[in-house]
């Protein structure tokens, strides 16, 4: 009896021992794949956690750390559908709603995304992911002060995550706060992967650019209150004539598409213009896809009756081909870093452009605004818009073949409307691309050939329909790795040329005026 109560006694030894061995191996295994993960070696932590879920299918560490893999990886669908799996099993996980906002917010689904992220914050208002998202959003709803709170305090609890330092830098770069902007990069190198050297060289570049802004007040305003300044149209883009450091003509481009002004190589050699900083490569649309990042600093720009001092440039090659006529050469770009300082109206009609710098009227509580009060009365139709990451204005669109609204930037710089790539194939939209048509793209990063177009039956801004309209196929992958969600395209010059556009990014408002017989008023998105 006593020989069977041993044999018993070491068989239950040997099945807790083969026990504790699996968990030491699964925890072991867990620990392995989130050390990956830290070191930016996604693809290793991917498989690792893969491997996890083969041996355990419910095994939730595991589906919400590939979630977490998927989403720095920007397959934010995978990753969605990883944390969702989570969520139907355990609805009181925190985590799980944390990841799946984060994942619409990357996408773009903002309204969804607060849902989400307010849910996981519920759960566990320590969660440092969903802090952060919500921190994201109040950045693209202009609310940067709570941006910056939020962010500070996701920093707080996870000191380790590398993304929310560059979502800091560019919040304090927004509030004007440049030397902790260069602080919170600095903490971006602390803990990013040693991996990513092209990211790593592009921070130290705005480091060094921050710290030489260190307490500078940049874009000051002076000269006159309301300036109107006459510009000329070519092929939808508005040229205006300026002056820079007191010298010129320099013929710039007005361009809400980019966030901050440039100029040319050329020109900066013509004022005797050095670089301030400089480090890595920006990625643009055309040509490598890449140019080097050189900042300068100039002293001044003035447009007719309006000054800016203490303005921010990049310094890079404008591409153009030989045949590309002088009128539509430039000699740079006047971009949102200029412009969100005033209130502006481009006349697409008259040809003018007028900055307003006198202060907005102020809010009354349950009062409308004089000029929302004014905008009843009139053919004003006002468009919401989002802060891109890059402090880009971003607004919803929407197409007769699909559903679902789509993110446009508002790019007068742009010749023609763009859709994405990424979206033609998502949504099914390859049979609207106009057979044996291709033409040459003249981007940022150099020259494309042989880009396709699409044939779109409906383009649809707030009930303001552009019919039978055409759009460009690029990648835009280069615009949403650093426009904080997904942008479906670009509204260009072929959509904006319809209307008097009204800007005013003080208050984050869009207000756009049909002129001509272009544009249709509608009461419905979609037909």
């Amino acid at each position: 009896m006593k020989l069977v109560l041993r044999i018993f006694t070491l068989a239950l030894f040997v099945v807790a021992a083969s026990g504790a061995l699996f968990a030491d191996s699964r925890g072991d295994a867990l620990k392995r794949a989130e050390r990956e993960l830290r070191n930016g070696n996604f693809d290793e932590a991917e498989a690792s956690f893969r491997r996890l879920i083969e041996q355990n299918p419910k095994d939730k560490e595991a589906h919400l750390g590939l979630s977490f893999v998927l989403i720095k990886k920007l397959r934010l669908q995978e990753a969605y559908a990883e944390a969702t799996r989570v969520m139907d099993a355990d609805p009181l996980n925190g985590r799980a709603y944390a990841l799946m906002g984060t994942a619409l917010v990357k996408s773009g689904e903002l309204r969804a995304a607060v849902a989400a992220l307010g849910r996981a914050l519920q759960l566990n208002d320590r969660d440092g992911l969903a802090l952060a998202g919500m921190a994201e959003i109040a950045y693209f709803e202009n609310q940067a002060q709570q941006s910056y709170d939020w962010l500070r305090r996701a920093i707080q609890i996870d000191p380790r995550e590398p993304d929310n330092y560059p979502a800091l830098a560019r919040t304090c770069s927004r509030l004007e706060f440049y030397l902790e902007a260069a602080k919170a990069y600095q903490g971006f190198l602390q803990y990013a992967p040693k991996t990513d050297a092209e990211r790593r060289a592009r921070v130290q570049g705005l480091i060094d650019f921050f710290r030489y802004l260190g307490t500078t007040k940049i874009h000051r305003l002076g000269g006159q209150e309301v300036a109107e300044v006459p510009f000329e149209l070519r092929r939808n883009r508005p040229y205006v004539n300026v002056l820079i450091n007191g010298q010129g003509p320099f013929r710039l481009v007005i361009d809400t598409g980019a966030s901050m002004s440039v100029l040319s190589e050329q020109a900066a050699v013509r004022l005797g213009l050095r670089p301030v900083a400089r480090g890595g490569n920006g990625r643009g649309i055309g040509g490598t896809g890449t140019f080097p990042l050189v900042y300068g600093l100039l002293e001044s720009i003035s447009l007719g009756g309006a000054k800016i001092e203490r303005v921010p440039v990049y310094l890079r090659t404008l591409h153009a081909t030989p045949n590309t006529p002088a009128e539509e050469r430039a000699d740079g770009y006047i971009g949102l870093s200029v412009l969100a300082k005033y209130s502006v109206t481009l006349d697409y009609q008259k040809q003018t452009l007028t900055l307003d710098r006198t202060a907005p009227p102020r809010e009354a509580a349950g009062q409308p605004l004089a000029s929302e009060a004014a905008t009843e009365k009139s053919s004003e139709v006002p468009v919401s818009i989002r802060s891109t990451s890059g402090g880009l204005a971003s607004a919803e669109a929407h197409l007769a073949a699909t559903a679902q609204p789509l993110n446009f930037i508002i790019d007068t710089g742009a010749t023609t409307t763009v859709i994405s790539k990424a979206s033609v194939k998502r949504f099914g939209l390859d049979q609207l691309i106009i057979p044996d048509e291709r033409i040459q793209v003249i981007g940022a990063a150099g020259i494309e050939d042989d880009v396709s177009l699409l044939g779109l039956a409906t383009l649809t801004v707030n009930g303001l329909r552009q019919s039978n309209a055409r759009a460009l196929i690029l990648n835009l992958d280069p615009v949403n790795e650093t426009s904080g969600f997904e942008q479906h395209g670009i509204l260009g010059g072929d959509f904006l040329r319809h209307f008097r556009v009204q800007l005013d990014l003080r208050r984050y408002q869009l207000r756009l005026t049909p002129q001509g017989a272009g544009i249709k008023l509608v009461t419905d998105q979609r037909p």
